[in-house]
């Protein structure tokens, strides 16, 4: 299957042609704080993820929030290791497209850098920005360990394609 960037309506995007995209500002400071009160997962009928599923929609015309899909918010100080968001034990293989944003403003904690494994040397602390990617090997990722309170809303999609549960 060819894969296509997409760039329409974003307000920039990461340097490689893979299927990321970066939307800037598509959450106040108070619809951030009150998504972050929040741990947990959450319902894609949230009145708060409507327009998020839209610009994530977007882009991946095909994103599902189907189950299992899910939206959660996740504070998690141990971050995360490399890994493709199927899981790291294969236990998401429903998973085509994830979109996250930070919660909270970078400096509230110390350490947690979003990377992927093609630019490691790039940490992203995106705080109100709405970053998306698809499930391709090259999308892989980590989240540094951190102190502080760094929370971010996570969206994980199924695709039209996948007819498993």
């Amino acid at each position: 299957m060819a894969r296509v960037a997409h760039t329409a309506g974003l307000v920039g995007s990461w340097s490689r042609s893979d299927m990321r995209g970066h939307f800037s500002s598509v959450l106040t400071a108070k619809q951030a704080a009150s998504l972050a009160a929040d741990v947990g997962y959450l319902d894609f009928t949230d009145h708060r993820l409507g327009d998020l599923i839209t610009k994530v929609r977007s882009v991946f015309p095909s994103a599902s929030i189907d189950a299992p899909a899910y939206a959660r918010v996740e504070q998690r100080k141990q971050g995360h290791p490399w890994h493709f968001d199927t899981g790291t034990k294969g236990h998401m293989p429903w998973v085509r497209y994830t979109a996250g944003v930070l919660l909270v403003p970078a400096d509230t904690f110390g350490g947690g850098g979003f990377y992927f494994r093609d630019a490691p040397e790039e940490p992203l602390f995106p705080y109100l920005d709405l970053n998306t990617w698809d499930g391709a090997r090259e999308n892989e990722h980590c989240v540094a360990s951190n102190s502080g309170e760094r929370v971010v809303l996570l969206m994980f999609f199924r695709g039209e394609d996948y007819g498993g549960s």
